[in-house]
């Protein structure tokens, strides 16, 4: 049902402005952009999400001066950790404009990793990651980047909880309603960014390449960070 939404409203987006036909889909690994040459493409929807968008123009017009750290985190209460994992370091990467060179990673390798990590550009960071929250909490994440002038953040300084556009309190309890896209409703916010996603690629075909290839290497890297809170060992790549 969820795909079914989600090919609407990217049909409502290719429509309104004219760009090529394509399907979502799901992969073997995440949701996925069929284009009409038959190349899957896998699609990475925190590289369109406002807030990290927002996180990167601030790197790349150096309002930040001397980058050191990342400091991330990402808490759910059901989920494929090495996925979490995976769309934590690519997000570090694409932020970053730089590969992870190195980690270190200490968990039980199913519910939580926490990863300390060092990029190929001389800046380093860590990573908290969890899907062991009680069943019903919301997801609770926040990405900082702290540089020798200036620290940003996508969340409220000192917390992890998202905020809402409009909170309304009655006897029935406090009811909330976010608006993150000013043209795609009715759906929730991770449908949004994938048919952004999917979007941005029929949009920009040179990145579907990027992408997949992207898409491998934090796959990648995730399963070594895993097996390296398993073993306690040290990771070079």
């Amino acid at each position: 049902m969820i795909i079914k939404q989600m090919n609407s409203a990217l049909d409502f987006l290719r429509d309104k402005y004219g760009v090529g036909p394509g399907l979502i889909a799901k992969g073997p690994e995440y949701f996925q952009l069929l284009p009409p040459d038959g190349k899957k493409v896998d699609l990475l929807p925190h590289r369109v999400e406002r807030r990290f968008v927002e996180l990167k123009k601030i790197i790349d017009g150096k309002t930040l001066e001397g980058i050191s750290t990342f400091r991330f985190a990402a808490f759910r209460p059901n989920g494929d950790l090495r996925k979490m994992l995976a769309g934590e370091l690519d997000l570090v990467a694409f932020l970053s404009g730089s590969e992870v060179s190195g980690l270190f990673a200490a968990g039980d390798g199913k519910r939580v990793c926490n990863v300390i990590f060092r990029l190929a550009n001389g800046m380093s960071g860590c990573i908290e990651c969890s899907c062991g929250l009680p069943a019903g909490t919301p997801l609770l994440d926040r990405h900082e980047i702290i540089a020798r002038r200036g620290v940003a953040s996508d969340r409220v300084v000192d917390t992890q909880v998202p905020q809402h556009s409009i909170y309304v309190w009655n006897e029935d309890g406090t009811a909330t309603y976010t608006d993150v896209d000013t043209e795609l409703f009715g759906l929730s916010d991770e449908a949004i960014w994938t048919v952004r996603a999917a979007f941005a690629v029929l949009s920009n075909p040179s990145l579907a390449a990027r992408w997949n290839q992207a898409a491998v290497v934090s796959l990648r890297q995730a399963e070594t960070a895993l097996d390296s809170a398993l073993s306690g060992t040290p990771v070079t790549f």
